[in-house]
């Protein structure tokens, strides 16, 4: 009886690793992306571009973005309480992008979701004609909007929050990019 116990005992790990179905990780999958758009307000207006990538379960995003104004910008400098400096700008923006697709549903019959994320990187520029530079510095931008799924191709409309340091342009923007997944 014994001999029957001590086989059952040494071979028990065997059977029990066959009875069990053991679970199996998923696999992570990242997507290559990139992505063109534009950020616009009724008085200032960014072209915006970038790649980076997506992990295609849980759609979440980090993107590596160049941002510009694609033409100088006359704004007005309150140096002291008599002197105003007027310049031609023209400002910059690197960034590393971080967004989030949630909530899907269908919007007639196409698939749309809803998507949230921020903007965080460096905002700078430069005055036509002068060694002088506007005011640079990191800046942190969320925004929030809806994306469209156009058989792969990402249409994204989100309203950003984007402070470039500007009292005469206000801080809200319509954010309009595409997204290219590279690889599916």
């Amino acid at each position: 009886m014994y001999k029957f116990l001590l086989g059952f005992i040494l071979l028990f790990p065997c059977l029990h690793g066959i009875a069990q179905d053991e679970p199996v990780p998923e696999q992570i999958n990242f997507v290559s992306t990139i992505n063109f758009g534009f950020q616009a307000n009724l008085k200032d207006f960014y072209v915006d571009f970038g790649g980076g990538v997506e992990e295609t379960k849980t759609k979440i995003g980090a993107q590596f973005n160049f941002a510009f104004r694609p033409f100088y910008k006359k704004v007005q400098i309150n140096e002291s309480g008599n002197v105003i400096r007027q310049w031609k700008e023209k400002k910059f923006f690197l960034s590393v992008d971080l967004y989030k697709r949630f909530l899907p549903f269908d919007l007639g019959l196409m698939p749309t979701s809803f998507i949230g994320g921020v903007k965080t990187g460096y905002l700078f520029g430069k005055y036509r004609g002068t060694r002088q530079r506007p005011q640079a510095g990191i800046t942190l931008s969320p925004f929030i909007g809806v994306a469209f799924d156009l058989d792969g191709v990402y249409l994204q409309a989100s309203y950003l929050y984007f402070n470039d340091r500007l009292a005469s342009v206000p801080d809200g923007r319509l954010m309009v990019s595409f997204l290219f997944p590279l690889n599916n």
